[in-house]
């Protein structure tokens, strides 16, 4: 296996805490809209419905099932309705409300800062994202991390999400490295880790999860970012 050059990074719930920021973004919706008077459901159960319908949009999204604008404006208006609030008592763009906010928020997960600063230093790093390309930016820009990437690649600019290996392959085009002389994370086993794995990458799980992977690439499972520093300089 060639040496090491680049690392190819997941961003969503692998670098830039989507699930805390996407709570914290909802929680202040559900506030300034009093949804609690008008759907009797907590904060926490707007949150949990939220994230459970938005992550089937998602699914559908990088099936080529819905597009961009059905994806960004329908999982607000199913998830209220889900939870008795039909669409025409449904405050006005909430969905462009979400937008304005959950990006801006700069939370990350556990010893981002630290480890991306002290790889950028030896490596070339990229970031591959199925998010939306404006957002993807702003939230490298609000949390600090931009600085330490090269590049970002998002699905919606290139046209091919995760697992296709296309964007990956476009990836190691942009970095200018062949795949054996890269390396990739991310925290969803078919999106992040198939693909990886399938454009011939050798790819890491960032996650608490255990599963059987056989694959001569297959760099294992990533609990906490710090052992993904061991690791790279292990290899």
């Amino acid at each position: 296996m060639a040496q090491l050059k680049c690392i190819l990074w997941d961003l969503d719930n692998t670098l830039w805490d989507f699930d805390g920021n996407a709570s914290l973004a909802l929680h202040q919706l559900y506030n300034t809209h009093q949804l609690g008077n008008k759907l009797a459901k907590t904060a926490q159960e707007f949150a949990a419905v939220y994230s459970r319908v938005n992550a089937a949009y998602w699914t559908q999204y990088e099936k080529g099932e819905v597009d961009k604008e059905t994806l960004r404006t329908r999982r607000f208006v199913d998830s209220l309705k889900e939870m008795g609030l039909d669409e025409d008592e449904q405050p006005v763009g909430l969905w462009k409300e979400y937008l304005d906010i959950c990006p801006t928020i700069p939370n990350l997960m556990p010893h981002v800062l630290e480890v991306v600063k002290e790889l950028s230093g030896t490596y070339k790093m990229g970031l591959v994202t199925n998010g939306f390309e404006i957002t993807q930016h702003i939230k490298i820009e609000c949390s600090g991390l931009k600085p330490y990437f090269d590049f970002l690649l998002s699905s919606e600019h290139f046209g091919f999400p995760k697992p296709d290996k296309r964007i990956f392959e476009e990836a190691l085009r942009l970095a200018n490295y062949k795949a054996d002389e890269c390396i990739y994370i991310g925290d969803n086993l078919n999106t992040d880790v198939m693909g990886g794995l399938n454009a011939g990458i050798r790819t890491a799980w960032y996650t608490k999860e255990k599963e059987e992977i056989n694959h001569p690439l297959y760099l294992g499972e990533i609990e906490n970012l710090q052992d993904f520093v061991t690791l790279i300089k292990d290899l």
